[in-house]
């Protein structure tokens, strides 16, 4: 599940109840809203009403595909067109002219509880011969013609404590299940967020084993969890978070948290993958702010719009004017701080970039963070990488042991990550390599084999002289 909603380009839709033998249909996001607008609701109704009654039906669709809660069951699509489960839609039907012309003006706005992430689950119904616990469209009517906004008649229905989100990105979304099944040793955003879902889980289900360090490493404890978890809704207990395992785990703890139903629980930020720092601004100091100035930096290379930025920890005016400039190229509010949108926008884009980058160590070149936390026990290219630009830098700073560059962070990795932080005086753990160490460890790297020594005492990293 992402950090940040996002509205899709395309939306599948299943011509049927879900479990009918009936035809999918994919639409682009906006066509969908437009139909089930046109299919659900008069255009004669007063302005405010249609724009009330349209931002229900956008939030329930990004309820069902932020939740992934019909592929969390293994459905090859994201909605039904039944009313029994979800809204109405009415394959090819004509679009009324207004319904058209004010979708295309808020499909990317959705509703939310404050202080949630999810779109709310904005439940409706006609108000006549239905009556259910969310919005009466025949209602909406009734309040809009009493001079009410779209605003004050959704939290009518739904309770002041909602706010309405616009602008929300436009991306392709494919599926949240990773490429490659997570186990034992693996690392980074997918294995956290596993974790922090098998945890709540596991307050309804007390069988399985709480994890006592959310801290995205694959650990012993994390793999008795997911074996109980397996053997708890039957499937088969290897401990390994499989396509089949990942969306078990999403659509049980959906169901604890109750995300598709209009009195959820709510997903709060902090029951999501803890990468954002807090808020960073303009005179901030802390490794949050040298990480935001790696992405950034690297995120430059590629978008001539975004300024580059030098990594020291200190958010200084370059800092902000690097933060304006990415602002300005997403369309985002350019105060120059980093709230957690802003954190969320860079950190997507780091990694969308990064996909297109070949990920194998070459001779002279550096690679950027490849976004997961390497420590004991992992295995791969960003390892094998790690362990060539150490090795090399030994040639200069014996002190830093050299190692066998298989590709396996074992102990003498280490014993180099360790030599490595006492020879520059780094704090950290000798098991860890994240963004910060990696931009330190690739930027030596850098200085050195294009000849540029690093003096006795200086920080890697530096320019010679500065």
């Amino acid at each position: 599940m992402p950090e940040e909603v996002r509205i899709p380009e395309r939306i599948v839709v299943h011509l049927g109840p879900p479990n009918a033998d009936a035809e999918n249909v994919t639409v682009s996001f906006p066509d969908y809203i437009k139909n089930v607008a046109s299919s659900e609701i008069f255009p004669t109704w007063p302005e405010e009403a249609l724009r009330a009654n349209i931002l229900a039906q956008i939030s329930v669709a990004l309820n069902r595909i932020y939740t992934e809660y019909y592929r969390s069951q293994g459905k090859d699509f994201d909605i039904t067109s039944s009313t029994a489960y979800d809204q109405s839609f009415v394959y090819q039907r004509d679009i009324f002219d207004t319904v058209d012309r004010i979708v295309d003006d808020i499909f990317n706005t959705y509703i939310r509880r404050i202080g949630f992430i999810e779109p709310l689950f904005a439940t409706f119904c006609d108000g006549v011969e239905v009556s259910c616990s969310g919005l009466s469209q025949w209602g909406s009517v009734a309040l809009a013609n009493e001079g009410r906004g779209a605003v004050d008649i959704l939290k009518y229905y739904f309770g002041s404590d909602i706010e309405l989100v616009p602008n929300a990105p436009v991306e392709n979304i494919s599926g949240s299940s990773p490429s490659v099944p997570l186990r034992e040793g693996d690392t980074g955003r997918d294995v956290e967020s596993i974790q922090l879902k098998l945890n709540r889980i596991s307050t309804n289900y007390p069988k399985i084993p709480k994890i006592p360090r959310q801290d995205g490493f694959f650990s012993k404890e994390t793999t008795a969890a997911v074996k109980e978890f397996q053997r708890v809704f039957g499937l088969t207990d290897d401990g390994i978070v499989g396509r089949a395992t990942w969306y078990k785990i999403q659509f049980i703890y959906n169901a604890v948290k109750r995300l598709h139903q209009v009195n959820s629980e709510g997903l709060k930020y902090g029951e999501l993958p803890q990468n954002y720092p807090g808020e960073l601004s303009l005179g901030s100091r802390s490794e949050g702010v040298l990480v935001l100035q790696y992405f950034l930096e690297f995120i430059a290379l590629y978008l001539p719009t975004v300024q580059t930025v030098t990594p020291d920890g200190i958010f200084g005016e370059k800092t902000r004017a690097s933060v304006i400039s990415f602002q300005n190229t997403y369309g985002l509010t350019p105060d120059g701080i980093v709230d957690r949108a802003v954190w969320n926008r860079i950190m997507n884009t780091y990694y969308n970039t990064l996909s297109a980058v070949d990920y194998s160590f070459t001779e002279g070149a550096t690679l950027p963070f490849g976004g997961r936390i390497i420590t004991v026990g992992t295995e791969g290219e960003d390892v094998l990488a790690l362990q060539e630009y150490l090795n090399f830098i030994s040639d200069s700073f014996p002190e830093i042991p050299k190692t066998v560059p298989d590709g396996i962070f074992g102990p003498g990795t280490e014993r180099q990550i360790s030599a490595f932080r006492s020879r520059f005086g780094i704090e950290g753990p000798s098991d860890r390599v994240g963004a910060v160490l990696w931009g330190e460890i690739t930027s030596l790297y850098d200085d050195l084999y294009y000849g540029r020594m690093v003096g006795d005492g200086q920080f890697p990293g530096f320019s010679i002289g500065s």
